[in-house]
């Protein structure tokens, strides 16, 4: 089975007084990363990951965080990674 590359980007909408324990919480997830937002209370996120699956349970992930009103999928782009010989 050949390896893959999963880049995602989101929006994650949060409650005002959640946004900074929201954010801090994304940033450590594997692969996460933000680019904004934390003061508007929309966050945008990217992720790479290695499968589709992974990008679920990220979203899945940051849904249940305390505070998150919700995240939004916008784009996401898979390829295949070429192995190095």
């Amino acid at each position: 089975m050949s390896r893959e590359c999963h880049i995602s980007s989101l929006v994650v909408h949060g409650l005002p007084d959640c946004m900074s324990s929201i954010a801090q919480s994304i940033g450590s997830l594997d692969g996460a990363e933000i680019h904004g937002g934390q003061d508007t209370g929309k966050l945008i996120v990217t992720l790479e990951t290695d499968t589709e699956s992974q990008v679920v349970e990220r979203i899945n992930a940051i849904q249940l965080l305390d505070g998150v009103l919700a995240a939004t999928l916008v784009f996401h782009h898979f390829e295949p990674v070429q192995e190095r010989e």
